[in-house]
């Protein structure tokens, strides 16, 4: 009888302890996934912070092109943030070597041409974010994924060490191959095209080497303009890699070969050269036949 009367003094104590403990354990979660919030927010880069919601954004219009896997994509509310597109790669643009540095110009110019002020959407697969705070997505432009269709087209190659979706994993590959096949993009072997200002229309968004006769240069909008006597065409090279061109000065009067991916800019086409092997002078000397 004793015994069961110590039970029932001690029994309110146990209730009350259990209460504790309960409530220390459920303010010790909150207090971890608070701190692991606020860990995430400091490794994202100032001013581009996901929205407190959580959610992921599904669309967006593309505002800066880096090169050709890396794109930024302005939100609602101007969130901005860098995506990296999933299973692919692109050469990069600060390789020393000047070969590498040509197919990266193009692969950026590529993606430039059919991402940059485009709207586009954005999927995801199980991780939403790369160490350096970028999106990791799926882009979707036209009705089409572009991270497939640039490997389609030779511009990229099949980045398959980052584990995505095996069915995309699979369909990457494939398109690869069929670049590499076909010859399209950087498998070409380098047969572009070899065309005159007055055809270039035809090639728009390919890539092709334009024959010009250069008849004077021009420094705006911070590249120098070789203007073909065509005046629908001309090569741009930007005026922070001009020191990579010895004796652009004397381009003028000179046949020229550009060779590039044919752009259009306010109905002016043009091919932007960043390297020097982009560029060739067909002659030696400061007069000839024009070839437009």
């Amino acid at each position: 009888m004793a015994d069961n009367l110590l039970i029932q003094k001690r029994c309110p104590v146990m209730g009350k302890f259990k209460k504790s403990l309960f409530r220390s354990i459920f303010v010790l979660i909150v207090f971890l996934a608070l701190l692991g919030l606020f860990l995430k927010r400091l490794r994202q880069p100032l001013g581009e912070s996901l929205p407190s919601s959580g959610h992921q954004p599904k669309a967006g219009v593309v505002t800066a092109v880096y090169d050709g896997d890396t794109i930024k994509v302005k939100f609602k509310h101007s969130l901005e943030k860098r995506v990296r597109l999933i299973g692919i790669d692109a050469p990069e643009l600060d390789d020393e070597r000047e070969r590498v540095q040509f197919l990266a110009y193009l692969a950026k110019r590529f993606s430039f041409f059919h991402l940059y002020k485009k709207e586009v959407s954005l999927s995801y697969d199980w991780q939403l974010e790369d160490e350096y705070g970028r999106l990791l997505a799926y882009i979707w432009v036209d009705n089409r994924l572009f991270n497939d269709f640039i490997l389609r087209e030779g511009f990229a190659s099949a980045f398959l060490k980052f584990p995505f979706r095996k069915d995309y994993q699979k369909r990457f590959k494939d398109s690869e191959k069929f670049a590499r096949k076909n010859g399209k993009g950087f498998w070409s072997q380098e047969n572009f095209p070899r065309i005159r200002p007055l055809e270039a229309r035809d090639y728009l968004g390919k890539l092709v080497s334009v024959v010009f006769k250069c008849t004077g240069l021009e420094k705006k909008r911070q590249f120098l303009f070789l203007n073909s006597s065509w005046k629908g065409f001309s090569a741009l090279i930007p005026q922070e890699r001009l020191s990579l061109f010895s004796g652009w000065e004397n381009y003028s009067n000179r046949n020229l070969e550009a060779t590039g991916f044919l752009e259009e800019y306010k109905g002016q086409l043009q091919i932007l050269i960043g390297v020097p092997c982009q560029l060739e002078i067909l002659d030696n000397k400061k007069t000839g036949p024009a070839e437009d």
